[in-house]
Parts: C-alpha cells; structure tokens; sequence
C-alpha cells in the first residue's frame, strides 16, 4: 500500500502502554492508526472517520468496551463498525457471548499472538476495501443513469422546440377550412378553402365535384371515430377537437387534427359547422421517434443495471470465499499456537 491509500484502524485502551504494544505489531502494514485512550475518545474519532476495524480493550474506567461497542451499534454512522474486543477475561462462553451481543465480530486474548493479531486485520482491511469498491460502482450506477436522464431531458426539449417551429409553419401552410352548410339537421353542401391541396393532395373542386371524397380519403380505422365526432358536435351544439388518419392523394397516411366549431342561429338552429384541419405528421413522427428514444434509453439503463449487479453478486462472491479461507487460516494458526504452548 502507497502512503495514500492507507487503511484507517482505531485502537482503544486507556493504557499508553498497550496502545504502543499494538502499534509496533501492527507496523508496516500500510494502515493509519488512530488510538484513543477513553470509550468517550473512541466514539468522538468514530464519528469522524470510517475505520476499517476497530481493536479495543475490555476492561476501561468510566466507560468500559461492551458499553462503548453499544453506543457505536446505536449510532446509524457506526452501526456496522467491525470491533474485535481485546481481553484476558473472554475465555469462558459467558463472556464471550456478551461480547458479541455487544456488537464484537471477533475477540483476542491476551497477551496477543502478533501472527494472529495482524491476520485478523488484514481480514478486515481487505474486506474493507471491497466494501469500497462496491460504494464506487454504486456511485458510477448512479452517476450513469443522471447522465442518461440529462440526455433524455435535452432530448425532450429539443423535440419541444422542433415541434413548436413545425406547429409554427404547419399553422401558415399545411392547415385549412372548410364549412358545412345544415338544413333541418342535415349537410347540404360543403365548401373546403385552398389549404386543402397541400394537407390532403385534393383541390376544393374534386371535393365539389364527388361530395363522398372527404369520406373515403379518412383512413379506414378511423372513419366511424370520426362520424361519432361529428354526430357528437351536431348533437352538443360544441367545439370539439380529434386527431385522425388520412390517405393522401398521393398515397400516403397523414395524421391530421380536426377541430369542428359550430355556428348557431337565433333561434338555436344549427347553420353550419366549420371544420379546421392541421397536418399533425410531423409531431406524430417526432413522438413516435421519442417513445422508442426512450425505450432505447431505458434498456441500456438496464443492461448497465444488471452488468453492476452481476459484477457486484461475483466480487460478494469472491468476498465470502475469501473471508471463509481467512478465517480457517486464522483458527489454524490459533490451534498450532496452542499446540506449539502445550509442548513448550
């Protein structure tokens, strides 16, 4: 490890004494330690770095290391803080379960095998580090999808802004009126302006000429849609507004917005209705190009998502298996240690 990627520890005794102890075992293994000599001490530091481990004694005036553990699990900061309890009195089962209850995920005994001592932390610092690596490709997930969505923001704005300038032109070029004379209820005669050429291909005389044209050129799936609408406005006597399709002379589907705004006599007798028709085409294919913009969008968020996870499922993988040969290499040891004191 380089000077700066240390690892933080805390150690915790109220003993200089066993602070420098630790200190010299732990020497050389690229970590940043930190010592407090009080519960109070080790809970101020807590608060303000993110250790890897903290090593902390037992036995402790004013606040001893099962209250100081405690406090540390209470505090949503520190509730996940690995501590290993450093003691001579945790070699019975009642304390040692109280150790645990206390928040320790490990403990030693006294007086300290530095070999056991240093595995331990190196257990921990690599878990660490991992833990690490996930928060970063967390952060990057994160980071991605405000990217993509910013993308998908300017892209919106950009289609608003096209579709203004196309509502802008439409509006001058491809939109036209026609009007519907009634009698006793009934169309008698229709006059279509000149935009129709350009909306629909047709001139106002072959409208004139074969009154069933405007009918016919309504696409197929949208023509009984389009009488209700208008039986609708000769029924309310109101303004409405639809979207349809319809085939242009030149063979083409055309969306268009019709809004129908009816005239009323003095008497309450409906004269005519006019009918204003917007070529819509454009807006149509701009939406259509944004739904699958941001079904695209969406599946690639996806895809990253799963990638991630799949990445960070093996590393929790590899994290088990690491931590489970760890752990049989360290009750080895602590089991040819005991072997090795039994035949001293």
């Amino acid at each position: 490890m380089t000077e700066n990627t240390k690892i933080p520890v805390l150690l915790v005794d109220d003993r200089a004494e066993n602070l420098t102890a630790l200190e010299g075992i732990l020497e050389n293994m690229g970590l940043d330690i930190f010592k407090a000599t009080s519960g109070n001490d080790a809970l101020r530091l807590s608060l303000k770095h993110d250790f890897a481990i903290v090593l902390m004694d037992v036995r402790m005036p004013d606040m001893d290391g099962y209250e100081t553990a405690e406090l540390m699990r209470a505090n949503p900061k520190t509730s996940r803080l690995p501590i290993i309890f450093v003691t001579a009195a945790m070699n019975d089962t009642e304390h040692q379960f109280k150790g645990y209850e206390a928040g320790a995920f490990d403990y030693l005994l006294k007086p300290i095998e530095p070999t056991i001592l240093r595995s331990k932390i190196r257990l921990f610092c690599d878990l660490y580090q991992q833990r690490l690596t996930i928060e970063m490709n967390e952060q990057q997930l994160e980071a991605l999808v405000a990217e993509r969505t910013a993308e998908l923001n300017a892209t919106l704005n950009n289609l608003r802004e096209s579709e203004g300038r196309f509502r802008d032109l439409l509006a001058s070029v491809t939109s036209y009126l026609y009007t519907v004379v009634m009698e006793d209820g009934k169309p008698v005669s229709t006059v279509h302006g000149p935009g129709c050429l350009s909306v629909t291909g047709f001139s106002a005389k072959e409208y004139t000429d074969d009154p069933e044209l405007w009918y016919r050129m309504i696409h197929p799936d949208d023509r009984q849609a389009v009488v209700d609408a208008a039986q609708q406005v000769l029924t309310s006597r109101t303004t409405d507004t639809f979207e349809h399709r319809l085939q242009h002379k030149d063979g083409s589907i055309r969306w268009v917005q019709t809004t129908l705004v009816p005239r009323i006599g003095p008497e309450g007798e409906l004269l005519s209705y006019d009918g204003i028709i917007t070529d819509i085409t454009e807006r149509k294919l701009a939406e259509e190009k944004l739904l699958r913009f941001n079904e695209e969008l969406e599946q690639r968020v996806r895809d990253r998502t799963r990638e991630l996870e799949r990445r960070n499922h093996d590393l929790e993988e590899m994290n088990k298996a690491f931590v489970g040969r760890e752990l049989r290499m360290v009750a080895l040891k602590e089991k040819i240690a005991a072997l090795e004191g039994k035949q001293a």
